[in-house]
């Protein structure tokens, strides 16, 4: 399970964070609770650049510029 050169150490939470995170992305969540997903992505050690990407794989480029302007 290794991304090029953004491998991350996965558990099943910080997994499941990221596709709570992508969810809510899908449903036009609010920018407070994307922002909450986002902090525990963060203490959880996720970098920005892989929850960017795998944004931009599963919705697009907009999806994944939001991620990077609420971080």
């Amino acid at each position: 399970m290794g991304d090029d050169d953004t491998t991350q150490a996965k558990t099943l939470w910080s997994e499941t964070l990221v596709d709570m995170l992508i969810a809510s992305l899908k449903a036009n969540k609010s920018d407070a609770k994307i922002k909450g997903l986002l902090k525990e992505c963060k203490q959880k050690g996720l970098k920005a650049s892989y929850l960017t990407g795998k944004v931009r794989k599963e919705i697009d480029e907009r999806a994944a510029m939001k991620v990077k302007m609420l971080m």
